[in-house]
């Protein structure tokens, strides 16, 4: 029978995510240990550093090269890297959730 806790050390939840290692042993791993499992939040800051980059030269590089930043763009600017993080890693997590 698998184990029906997470495998971090010290940790008592409830698994709900199974990620496949490098050595094709499966980690199981909480929600919260999930959120923080640090294959997928590597893959989602690759993710968000490129298409948010994309995204935000299409938005606002003509206001970032006019010199009129401010603290809204800025916001905006930090919304917009925030957005692709989050897809990546809900996507990542959804495909390996434990049904």
């Amino acid at each position: 029978m698998q184990p029906r806790t997470c495998g971090v050390v010290g940790c008592r939840r409830t698994i709900r995510y199974r990620f496949v290692a490098h050595a094709a042993v499966a980690e199981a791993r909480c929600g919260l240990h999930g959120l923080i499992y640090w294959p997928v939040c590597r893959r989602a800051i690759g993710v968000a550093l490129v298409v948010g980059t994309i995204l935000m030269v299409i938005n606002q590089a003509d206001v970032l090269l006019s010199g009129h930043i401010s603290s809204l763009v800025l916001a905006k600017n930090g919304l917009t890297y925030l957005v692709p993080f989050s897809v990546a890693t809900y996507s990542a997590l959804a495909t390996n959730r434990i049904t």
